[in-house]
């Protein structure tokens, strides 16, 4: 009170002593305003000036207009000040710091609602006023026996639990994409041969690398990290865990390693659903702890995703040595000629990263000594990041490795297809027998992979509103994940030589949601991609002509909001349209037509796409067929990622690219047909309505 009361004696007198020496000013309020209109008049009169009406008087009607507005706003903001004088000081600061922490809370979780900047004042302002009314109401009524309070403490009551109600329940449940799932009746053959086990290794660390020189933290970030962690990034354990398939020796085996996620859970245990699934069918599977790399509040790492790889080699470096230990546990487990690595998130981009290292004898950045040569033959990406490490500047690639990446279409946290990038930077030599494939999986999150992360891709407040009513379940989810890692790595290893479930998943008994599926392998021929230059007249071997299409254009291809930096063929068309390629050269063939496309309509007004290709040779004889016949193409799926999406009816939509292969036989059927010289290759559009497609990396392959 004695301050309070020092405060109100300095005012008064500052007041008085004004008024004495300068006299009552109120009528210079007027002066003010009349200053401020003419201000924004000045700005902003110019544009009813190009009505053909005389500046002067655009200039003094605005001002005019401005002026009376502003003196009601004077008036408004008067009596604002008024109750605020009549408040306790204490309801003042309260109300400005509930006011304060519920904006910022609500900037942060309604990014993806994309509302109106009104919005983001006024709904904190409201939540704000509605926490004071109950507060105050349930006071006055339980404490002080105010009864005529609870006609303020119902309503006010009943708007907070209408919004924890919305808080703490999953959401929409609305899977309408899931009328475009397509499974089959072929079974995977992923039975159980083998009982599982496991070794945990590194818990006591007992072997330590120093990951210093390529992470650049320091001051607070580096003292609270490590005093949290115990230990700093020159003494980084060597650690995790094996899962191992009992009585069998010398297996095939995949290093897999976790993303950034907090250090304060044991992350690298959320594969062992993963791990044992891989085990009980014959391959050794380790998960790599990496959490000394990974975020704490808000004293993360930044650009460390070299380091994950280097723990990654070092990890399989410490593990194969155990394997040539006769003491070891280990000790001749696994196959040293059949090695896959798999990682999510940041893992996922880390083990491209660690791959690249494993082949150079120089790390880029420094100069110093590379030498692992273990025999890597896969790369499993799971949601991956890209581009947080780009040695020399460059993009990481990958050549010669088979390589797999699955995403899920409702990702809150990499929430673009990263890995499509990854799948367009692997390459083939030719005479190579590799194969690629990017799925992107439906109603499929990004923690779920990971089975301690769970359904919230976000730490809480944002959790709360993440929309996971429509989400797959996390069995289904990660039964997928098992199904696509163990295909992919019996083919990896030379196990199995089948790779349908990756170029016809609609084939096999796969959990039912959507599936976007591409896959190319080393046999591809490319013919036209439209990466090579902006002419819409030419192709690499010729000429291309089109005609009817109400949109044609070659543009930068985003999928799931993310660019690809790759380029393919817009068409847009109602009904018809042709687009043709005239081989000046002729191309040798190979056993199919192979395209991509995406459809790039959304679910709500999707057709079934109704088109025919066709080849023409040299001699002018002529095949069709129908490419409905091999491929039903999925829409863009509505992607409802935050629950406050639905207030604004702003969603995403989200699809990718699928590989059409037609075996080219099946345009000749029984007529003479010269393969060798195909002169014209015809996309031709003849019904449906009005649709819009991607086309893309049109060639041949076996």
């Amino acid at each position: 009170m004695k301050i309070d009361n020092i405060i109100i004696k300095i005012c008064t007198r500052i007041k008085l002593n004004l008024l004495k020496f300068l006299g009552n000013t109120k009528r210079a309020y007027s002066f003010i305003k009349l200053i401020i209109s003419m201000v924004i008049s000045l700005t902003f009169s110019y544009y009813i000036a190009d009505y053909q009406i005389p500046k002067l008087v655009a200039f003094l009607g605005l001002a005019g207009i401005l002026y009376i507005f502003l003196t009601l706003f004077t008036y408004i903001g008067k009596a604002a000040v008024t109750i605020l004088k009549r408040s306790h000081s204490l309801n003042i600061v309260l109300f400005a710091t509930l006011y304060f922490v519920l904006y910022r809370v609500f900037g942060d979780v309604s990014r993806k609602a994309d509302f109106e900047n009104w919005v983001n004042y006024l709904v904190p302002l409201g939540l704000t006023l509605v926490i004071f009314i109950f507060t105050k109401s349930l006071v006055s009524f339980f404490y002080n026996g105010k009864k005529f309070s609870i006609i303020f403490l119902i309503p006010s009551g009943g708007a907070l639990a209408l919004i924890l109600f919305f808080m703490f329940t999953p959401g929409s449940s609305e899977k309408s994409g899931m009328n475009y799932s397509q499974v089959g009746d072929l079974d995977l053959d992923t039975e159980a041969i083998y009982s599982s086990n496991y070794i945990d290794y590194g818990l006591e660390n007992e072997n330590t690398i120093s990951l210093s020189k390529y992470v650049n933290y320091r001051g607070r970030t580096k003292k609270i990290r490590d005093t949290v962690l115990g230990r700093d990034l020159s003494e980084v354990p060597i650690k995790g865990k094996i899962w191992y398939p009992e009585n069998k020796k010398n297996s095939p085996v995949v290093f897999i390693v976790h993303g950034n996620h907090r250090l304060t859970e044991e992350n690298y245990l959320g594969y062992n659903y993963l791990g044992r699934y891989l085990a009980r069918r014959g391959i050794i599977a380790v998960t790599v702890d990496m959490n000394m790399l990974n975020g704490f509040m808000k004293y993360g790492l930044r650009n460390e995703n070299d380091a994950r790889a280097i723990l990654l080699l070092e990890n399989i470096k410490y593990i194969l040595s155990e394997n040539k230990n006769s003491e070891s546990k280990i000790y001749e487990l696994i196959d040293e000629k059949n090695i896959a690595l798999a990682g999510h998130s940041r893992g996922g981009e880390a083990i491209c990263i660690a791959e690249n290292f494993n082949k150079l004898k120089y790390n880029p950045d420094n100069g110093e000594s590379l030498n692992y040569n273990f025999n890597i033959k896969g790369i499993v990406a799971i949601s991956p990041t890209v581009d947080q490490y780009n040695p020399s500047g460059k993009d990481v690639v990958l050549k010669d490795v088979n390589f797999l990446t699955i995403h899920g279409t409702h990702d809150g946290d990499v929430t673009g297809f990263d890995g499509m990038k990854l799948y367009n930077n692997t390459s083939f030599s030719q005479g190579s027998d590799n194969f690629k494939s990017a799925i992107y999986l439906g109603y499929a999150n990004h923690g779920q992979f990971n089975e301690i992360w769970g359904d919230a891709d976000s730490d809480p407040p944002r959790e709360y509103f993440i929309n996971k009513g429509a989400l797959l379940e996390g069995e289904v989810q990660q039964e997928v994940l098992c199904k696509y890692v163990h295909n992919f790595l019996e083919n990896t290893y030379g196990l199995k030589r089948d790779r349908g479930l990756f170029k016809e998943p609609s084939n096999y008994k796969l959990p039912e949601t959507v599936y976007y599926s591409r896959y190319s392998d080393s046999s591809f021929v490319d013919i036209c991609n439209f990466d090579e230059d902006y002419n819409m007249a030419t192709f690499k071997y010729g000429e291309s002509r089109f005609k009817n299409f109400l949109r044609i254009r070659e543009e930068s291809v985003e999928i799931g909001g993310f660019d690809i930096e790759n380029t393919a063929l817009h068409l847009s068309f109602n009904g018809k349209g042709n687009y043709e390629l005239v081989f000046n050269q002729f191309v040798e063939p190979k056993n199919y037509l192979q395209f991509d496309l995406m459809s790039m309509d959304k679910e709500e007004r999707f057709e079934d796409l109704k088109f025919k290709v066709a080849i023409t040779d040299s001699f002018g004889n002529r095949g069709v067929v129908d490419v409905s016949e091999y491929i039903k193409l999925s829409p863009q799926i509505k992607v409802e990622l935050s629950k406050l999406q639905k207030f604004n009816d702003s969603y995403d939509y989200k699809g990718s690219f699928e590989t059409v292969r037609i075996p080219l036989k099946d345009f000749i059927k029984d007529m003479e047909f010269n393969l060798n010289e195909i002169k014209y290759l015809e996309f031709i559009f003849d019904g449906g309505s009005n649709s819009s497609i991607l086309l893309d990396n049109i060639g041949y392959s076996n």
